[in-house]
């Protein structure tokens, strides 16, 4: 006989508490075709005859009693992942699926078993068989909540038996599949999943339907195209329509778009359309919104009775917000990145009730904690507006370019009274891996001795902004 399989060493156990549920959905066997050769009886001192080919057949034989569904949770609950539904386990094995995050199936691919027939030289009656056996088994994930296939790797699993068993081979198939399932706990890929990380390639996590063509024992298969390493420029020339490696071209609004349509469901809260990507040929929305958690994708509604699984391109820890790319085409608002001016008029929209609030930029202190810049807008009446304004409420500047979003946490006690406080957008997506392509510029200075008290005037937003010699130039202070 061929000699035991190595034993590979088994990976470090994940700590508890800091994967995502899943729970196995079952083991297909559709893969093997009825008569193909899975292994043979050897011939031995202690084996006895006869020294048969085996042969596949049904399964039926395989799957009555088998202890697969055990196994995998055995298995995966040692290695510190949290299986919904296992045997004594928290949940029901026959029902509450709802807490797992991820649902893993697995496909039998080929099996490989040396038999030997164990029999009593004195009596002549079975012992059972021993041997050795190796399987392959196709992974696949599946978001449950999205049902889009999230991740696919391939993984075998060997075993030996030395003494003879009744069902030696069922026994055999049984050990290599726990083994198969420790090498999937193992996966760098698989643990980064479940952990609220990111696959590889995480400017363009994988999209819900792709094809996979992959030889059998090929290892992880990539489930986004490889990206081109950009061609270094022979001389320092900026180059706008590429990102750096491992961050998110980010193209921003063409136009001017309405709050209304741009505010978007995401999750418990709201998000805001601020842009477009490309994944794999296909434009795809880009969301900014204030998420907790480590959860790698999140239900995005952009319209009653829409749902759609948003992947997290980006999060930022110091002020909760994220990015969050969506499969849908959604109206987008322009983007301003550069830092605003102070007494520069801006305008609010605080509660999500669609409230315009005027005012100007009172002040721009560095914000130490969050590694960016504060906007402290003077909006009139601070003490109602900051008790109604919510994480994620937009900040607009005088052309109604989005300028910056609420943060997470409450007023600062350092805040001066009368100012509330937005993060500045463009620090904020710098800090979440995003490459703005297409962000509006400062509009430009208001020239002095210009008259416009017989025009009518325009709102207050769409007004150019002024020089450093006037405070609102020619229009009437907001406050």
């Amino acid at each position: 006989m061929s000699p035991p399989p190595p034993v590979g060493k088994a990976a470090a156990p994940v700590a508890a508490g800091t994967t995502a549920p899943f729970r196995f959905g079952e083991l297909t066997i559709g893969s093997m075709r009825r008569g193909m050769q899975i292994g043979r009886y050897v011939w031995g001192i202690d084996c006895a005859p006869p020294y048969d080919d085996v042969y596949w057949t049904s399964g039926v034989n395989m799957r009555r009693g088998s202890t697969f569904d055990e196994r995998f949770a055995e298995v995966m609950t040692a290695a510190g992942f949290d299986v919904v539904g296992r045997p004594g386990g928290p949940d029901n094995p026959d029902g509450n699926r709802s807490r797992a995050r991820f649902t893993v199936l697995g496909d039998l691919r080929d099996v490989q078993l040396e038999l030997c027939h164990r029999t009593n030289w004195l009596t002549g009656s079975s012992k059972g068989s021993s041997g050795t056996g190796s399987v392959k088994v196709e992974w696949t994930v599946y978001d449950a909540r999205g049902g889009g296939l999230v991740h696919r790797l391939v993984t075998t699993g060997a075993t030996a038996q030395e003494r003879g068993v009744p069902q030696g081979e069922t026994l055999l198939v049984e050990e290599a599949f726990a083994a198969a399932v420790e090498a999937l706990a193992a996966d760098a890929g698989f643990r980064a999943l479940l952990s609220g990380g990111s696959l590889p390639s995480p400017a363009a996590p994988p999209s819900t339907v792709f094809p996979v063509a992959a030889p059998a024992g090929s290892g992880p298969i990539p489930l986004t195209p490889a990206a081109t390493p950009a061609k270094a420029p022979s001389a320092p020339v900026s180059a706008p329509a590429q990102a750096a490696p491992n961050r998110l071209l980010l193209r921003g609004g063409t136009g001017f778009g309405r709050i209304a349509s741009a505010r978007i469901p995401v999750g418990r809260s709201h998000g805001l359309a601020i842009g477009e990507t490309d994944v794999a040929g296909e434009v795809q929305a880009v969301l900014l919104a204030p998420l907790s958690g480590s959860d790698p994708t999140v239900t995005v509604r952009p319209a009653r009775g829409v749902e759609l699984t948003g992947w997290v391109v980006g999060r930022d820890a110091a002020s909760g917000f994220a990015l969050v790319r969506v499969p849908a085409r959604l109206p987008a608002l322009t983007i301003r990145t550069a830092t605003p001016r102070i007494s520069e008029p801006v305008k609010a929209i605080v509660g999500g009730h669609g409230k315009e609030i005027t005012g100007i930029v009172g002040g721009l202190p560095a914000d130490e904690a969050r590694s960016g810049t504060l906007i402290q807008a003077d909006l009139g009446s601070a003490d109602l507006f900051t008790a109604v304004t919510q994480a994620g409420d937009p900040l607009f500047d005088g052309s109604g370019a989005l300028i910056g979003v609420a943060p997470a946490a409450g007023r600062s006690p350092v805040t001066p009274a009368g100012l509330v406080e937005f993060l500045a957008v463009g620090p904020l997506l710098d800090r979440l891996g995003a490459d703005p392509v297409g962000a509006v510029q400062p509009p430009a200075p208001s020239k002095p001795g210009k008259s416009r008290r017989k025009s009518s005037p325009d709102p207050l937003w769409q007004d150019e902004a002024p020089d450093g010699e006037l405070l609102d130039g020619d229009i009437a202070p907001p406050t």
